[in-house]
């Protein structure tokens, strides 16, 4: 356009014409970075689902855990109701659990939180599945009497 031209025309029609060749501007330049982002968001999801799948790691102090079972007050069907719902609750989380007396190198960041039986309940109801306790209970009374059938032998030396 000439020098003439732009000088007859309303000042809100150039503003009009700067600012629609500005968004062009914007839009081409944002479709540009989505389309270079794309890849770099896709290896991004790729390597979040693969890490989803990994299994994690946890350490279970068994002292700890008997002391938690005495302080709660919990009787022997309790305590194996406890183990057998914590061993479905690691398997649902993609959890490996250890005995933290195996390792060399101890840490307590890796420590597996001990729950009381209410809540380790809860989250068994809350992913639907059936209290193995409930389930089985004629199982946890011979586990129960073998139990103590153990106990009285090892104290009887």
């Amino acid at each position: 356009m000439s020098a003439k031209n732009m000088e007859n025309r309303p000042l809100w029609q150039t503003i009009a014409t700067i600012m629609l060749c500005i968004l062009t501007v914007v839009v081409i330049v944002n479709s540009v970075i989505d389309y270079k982002m794309q890849p770099l968001l896709n290896t991004i999801s790729q390597l979040q689902q693969a890490n989803a799948n990994k299994p994690e790691v946890r350490t279970i102090n068994t002292k700890v855990m008997a002391e938690h079972f005495a302080l709660a007050g919990y009787d022997t069907p309790t305590q194996l109701e406890y183990i057998d719902i914590l061993k479905i609750l690691l398997d649902k989380s993609n959890i490996i659990a250890i005995n933290d007396e195996a390792l060399q190198f101890k840490d307590s960041k890796y420590a597996l939180k001990l729950n009381s039986i209410e809540t380790l309940r809860q989250s068994l109801n809350e992913l639907g599945i059936e209290n193995p306790r409930v389930k089985n209970q004629a199982q946890y009374e011979e586990r129960e009497r073998l139990q103590r059938s153990i106990l009285e032998q090892l104290t009887k030396k």
